[in-house]
């Protein structure tokens, strides 16, 4: 059972914090257990191999943007697999956009990736790679965070975006460059720039991508994602409601419920995205002038002291109250965006996190 924690231990756990949340894996112990702190760290993501029995050594760190994870540092070479007997039973609906600096990668398929290649998997499909040891950048997004962005987000699942094209040359520099201001950034700034740096990758895709078609994943997976998709794209929408959300999709209320039983319910999920969709507003500054009852509204809240008192339960202070610690460059409320550490690997919650919302 998942350890679980309220906005106020959360709170507590994070005062006077206003530098970016960030996760660091560093191996220094013997190789087998070098390889096994590895395998575990990156579970959540891949089973993980050896390409050689010499000492695996990582570097690593992890910053957490509220809307994504980036991360940055040296792998050994290692390989990476995801097949349909992990994704019968895996329920993250992420794409990875990763950046290889100094060696590529080479793919089952026969896909290679060149160092300054970005490339990007959709880890709701089977991939099999191996990397070669390098230097790397990579950024892991939930779905509905990139599709909201894009006008059609067709096939992604192993789109390369090579380097001497303008849109690889674009991706590889903005990711580069965030890779060297990361460590600099106050929790207040990387709220901010989110949501600007995920147009920013959703831009560069864009033309690249064009014209692919779609691939569909089949059964109840599937289901929970086109549901979520769609929830993100209708949040504003007070009638939105399970009934409603049944008919739309296509689905019965039975299929629909056993869907999001491991979020809590349906109605639960949609209160924590409208919630957390409406902190999210808060910390955007193009929003600073804008009421908060309004604001609220533009979430599918049509009461505004119902909505303050929820957000308040939600997350440990009054929305006027985050809207001013951020103005103010206090963040320390905002902590709540970043699950504290508990039983599992840090990276396993905050991967889990950016879909449970």
């Amino acid at each position: 059972m998942e350890p679980t924690f309220t906005p106020q231990s959360l709170l507590a756990a994070a005062q006077d914090t206003t530098s970016l949340p960030t996760f660091s894996s560093s191996a220094t112990h013997t190789a087998a257990q070098d390889l096994a702190h590895w395998q575990l760290i990156a579970s959540v993501l891949f089973d993980v191999g050896a390409r050689t029995p010499t000492p695996f050594c990582t570097s690593l760190t992890v910053y957490h943007f509220s809307r994504f994870l980036f991360c940055s540092g040296y792998l050994d070479a290692a390989r990476y697999r995801r097949d349909t007997t992990r994704l019968s039973w895996c329920d993250l609906d992420h794409y990875l956009v990763h950046l290889p600096l100094q060696r590529g990668l080479a793919c089952a398929n026969g896909l290679r990736v060149r160092p300054w290649d970005v490339v990007l998997l959709d880890l709701a499909q089977p991939a099999t790679f191996s990397m070669a040891a390098s230097e790397g950048i990579s950024l892991l997004m939930p779905r509905t965070a990139l599709s909201l962005l894009l006008f059609d987000a067709g096939q992604l699942h192993g789109l390369v975006l090579r380097r001497e094209t303008a849109a690889g040359m674009l991706l590889a520099r903005l990711l580069s460059s965030l890779a060297a201001t990361a460590p600099h950034l106050g929790m207040d700034e990387a709220l901010r720039l989110a949501l600007p740096l995920l147009g920013m990758v959703a831009a560069c895709l864009a033309k690249p991508m064009a014209g692919q078609t779609q691939v569909q994943v089949a059964g109840q997976a599937d289901l929970g994602r086109r549901v979520r998709l769609h929830i993100e794209r209708n949040l504003h929408r007070e009638d939105l409601t399970p009934a409603v959300l049944a008919k739309e999709v296509g689905t019965s209320r039975s299929q629909l419920y056993r869907s999001f039983k491991r979020f809590g319910g349906v109605r639960h999920y949609l209160l924590q995205r409208r919630l957390r969709r409406c902190l999210l507003a808060l910390c955007d500054s193009t929003n600073a002038d804008r009421r908060i009852g309004d604001l609220a509204y533009d979430h599918g809240f049509v009461d505004e002291t119902h909505f303050s008192r929820l957000f308040r339960k939600a997350f440990g202070l009054s929305p006027r109250a985050a809207r001013t610690a951020l103005n103010n460059g206090g963040v320390s409320g905002f902590c709540c965006l970043v699950p504290a550490k508990g039983e599992r690997p840090v990276l396993d919650h905050w991967v889990r996190e950016l879909i449970h919302g």
